[in-house]
């Protein structure tokens, strides 16, 4: 005789997303599922012998849920190493700072008060004018942190003349069906859970450093020799690996524009977020492949390392 199965128990607020419709026990979105999303422009100014990251963040941000909206929650990710900060992992005395200072911020246009936003370490809320279902407000903010030097969780300098810039920018956490607000704080040893988003950045460094990023760089002729960029143009149309700097470039030098500074643009569509790597003696190797065999569509894949080690040579 064969027993039935006994249901397993369904959490509320899972029961409650089926009552809704916005998800299904088949496990596919429900005929009212909905996500939230947002268009980011970012501004960000690097100086390696302080470490210190100047940004500008102008964000679209789009109310696809039914509910209307009466704060949004941001995510600071960089107050990790904010000093007394709750975290899961260990931090060294001097990657303590005073986490990310915000000097203005603005919805639609208006300046917004301190009184109208709270920060609780990862977290910052923000009173708005209600946003109702399917509006889009628009969000601007300046702000600066000083990004770690030894104590690495995906981001940091990775020795002296290279630096990676990971959850960098002010961004707007996540509001769903199951939730609403995800409110749980970024204590170091977690992934990150984030809306699809379209992001535009531009990141200015000295002469001399190079940027890589998520995404298409926009204006390689602007900040990159002419003889990078022919290489690198070929490298996004064939399947042999190109080197588009290699060890005589970094010893001849004026791999980059020759101004002070030079900013590199970047574009990146239906990501879930944007990182960047930075650095004055890095080799560079490239390749393509084919990703879509009926349209042709190619994907560049890089490898950027210090030559000193000798292994990378080989991680293309």
């Amino acid at each position: 005789m064969m027993m039935a199965q006994a249901a397993l128990p369904v959490p509320r607020n899972i029961q409650a997303a089926f009552e809704k419709g916005t998800r299904s026990t088949e496990g596919v979105p429900g005929k009212n599922y909905w996500q939230n999303s947002a268009t980011y422009s970012l501004g960000i100014k690097f100086n390696p012998s302080t470490r210190l990251v100047s940004g500008q963040d102008d964000i679209v941000y789009t109310n696809n849920s039914p509910d209307t909206l009466r704060e949004i929650v941001f995510k600071l990710y960089p107050n990790l190493y904010q000093k007394g900060a709750q975290r899961l992992m260990s931090v060294e005395p001097n990657d303590a700072t005073d986490g990310v200072s915000i000097s203005s911020v603005s919805v639609n246009g208006i300046s917004s008060t301190e009184q109208e936003r709270r920060i609780s370490g990862t977290n910052m809320s923000l009173r708005i004018h209600p946003l109702l279902p399917h509006e889009s407000a628009r969000f601007s903010i300046s702000y600066t942190y000083t990004l770690n030097k030894r104590s690495h969780i995906r981001t940091g300098e990775i020795e002296d003349g290279a630096y990676f810039l990971a959850y960098f920018f002010p961004r707007i956490a996540v509001y769903d069906d199951i939730d609403g607000w995800n409110r749980n704080p970024y204590l170091g040893t977690q992934e990150f859970y984030n809306d699809f988003c379209d992001f535009r950045m531009a990141v200015t460094v000295p002469k001399d450093y190079v940027v890589w990023a998520t995404g298409d760089l926009l204006n390689c002729n602007e900040v990159l020799s002419p003889v990078c960029c022919d290489r690198l143009s070929k490298a996004e149309q064939q399947d042999e690996i190109a080197a588009i700097i290699d060890s005589m470039d970094l010893r001849a030098g004026h791999i980059t524009s020759q101004n002070p500074e030079n900013t590199f643009r970047f574009s990146a569509s239906n990501v879930t977020d944007v990182v960047g790597a930075i650095s004055n003696h890095y080799m560079w190797k490239s390749t393509s492949l084919v990703v879509d065999k009926n349209s042709g569509r190619r994907t560049r894949v890089d490898a950027v390392f210090n030559p000193e080690h000798k292994d990378y040579f080989e991680v293309i």
